[in-house]
């Protein structure tokens, strides 16, 4: 049995920030069900394969007059609700996280938005880039100017938020109440840098670059990362390399930067990254891949602890939470693939009490859609 079964999330979100979620929250065992607005991909709002796995989904119409009755019901069969809706809007029309946790003490609702519930910026919009760069962690990672390649503040946040809604459940165990959740992904962000001393205050240390810490490009044409900042670990490398005369001399010093830096480029191209990697790791330099693309999916690691796991003929990756209890490993990967718009309606529907023939008189409403 897995960790969280028997709890059911409600997934009111339409982006990133809840999809990364919800599906850490299905991998543990609870059972997802979305709400989908009918005639919609739920991959168009920014999900992916990765992140929809592993639920089920309800289509209802959210201009309909009656979709408040059913996500009244719906709410009532929760234990946690999830929603990055704007702060105050869904209570604004009506049925929100003020109305639910008044109706239902013990519920715990959790909002992940950009900046919070309160605040100046509380109702600004963004993007991941936004809240990163608000963060302060945008500047921390890279000189500036540079644009991340991928989302960073949106798992963060995510992951933020999956804490907080196993600590309140738990919290729920004791107390018998549930709780209203606010998570910010540019306060998520702004977390990372806490083991940097300082650097609020622009007085941070950072982490030098060196030609001790680098990246360099092998005989094959693949990249590969170097952090030999120790001295034993600088020797290791020279050694290695061929290049004794530097090991000799310990940590190049600052004037020598480029002079050194381009002989150890120059011995890296002689040969490929998987014969460096065999060569230099069992003598005690810290190097790895840099991996890219399906180089991952084949990596040697990443396939003895099935790190990326195969979800409707797509790799994707595998959660990275590992439980071993008494009984031995317990799964911790859905590869259910994402459900189809509205795949689990009358279902859903059932299991909340309504009877086939209030969900065919749905149905030819127009409330779960076109029929």
């Amino acid at each position: 049995m897995r960790a969280l079964s028997g709890i059911r999330v409600l997934d009111l979100t339409r982006f990133p920030p809840g999809g990364y979620c919800t599906v850490l929250l299905a991998d543990l065992g609870a059972d997802v069900v979305r709400i989908d607005a009918p005639g919609t991909n739920p991959m168009s709002f920014g999900g992916s394969t990765g992140i929809g796995r592993g639920k089920r989904s309800v289509a209802v119409d959210f201009r309909h007059a009656d979709y408040e009755d059913v996500l009244r019901r719906l709410v009532a069969q929760a234990d946690v609700v999830v929603d990055n809706a704007r702060p105050g809007s869904l209570d604004e029309r009506g049925y929100g996280p003020k109305q639910a946790t008044a109706e239902h003490p013990s519920l715990i609702w959790c909002s992940i938005t950009g900046f919070g519930q309160d605040g100046p910026y509380a109702s600004w919009p963004g993007h991941d880039l936004t809240y990163l760069a608000h963060s302060g962690l945008l500047s921390a990672l890279s000189d500036l100017p540079w644009n991340p390649q991928t989302v960073v503040a949106v798992p963060i946040g995510a992951l933020m938020a999956v804490a907080a809604i196993t600590t309140a459940l738990f919290d729920r165990e004791r107390t018998r109440h549930g709780a209203h959740i606010d998570v910010s992904l540019a306060e998520s962000a702004t977390w990372l840098l806490s083991g940097i001393e300082g650097h609020l205050s622009d007085s941070g240390w950072t982490i030098p670059s060196s030609p001790a810490r680098q990246l360099y490009r092998c005989g094959d044409g693949r990249w590969v990362t170097i952090a030999a900042d120790e001295p034993r670990t600088w020797t290791a490398l020279c050694t290695g390399l061929g290049l004794a005369d530097l090991a000799a001399s310990g940590r190049p010093e600052s004037e020598d930067y480029e002079a050194v830096r381009l002989r150890i480029a120059d011995a890296f191209t002689t040969r490929p990254a998987k014969e460096w990697i065999a060569e230099l790791g069992p003598a005690g330099v810290t190097i790895s891949f840099v991996h890219e693309g399906s180089t991952l999916v084949d990596d040697p690691q990443v396939r003895a602890r099935s790190a990326v796991v195969d979800v409707g003929g797509r790799p994707v990756p595998a959660n990275p939470i590992r439980i071993n209890g008494v009984d031995g490993p317990r799964a911790t990967t859905v590869t259910t693939p994402p459900p189809a718009t509205g795949a689990d309606t009358d279902e859903v529907l059932a299991e909340a009490g309504y009877t086939a023939e209030d969900i065919a008189a749905m149905h030819a409403s127009g409330l779960l859609g076109e029929t």
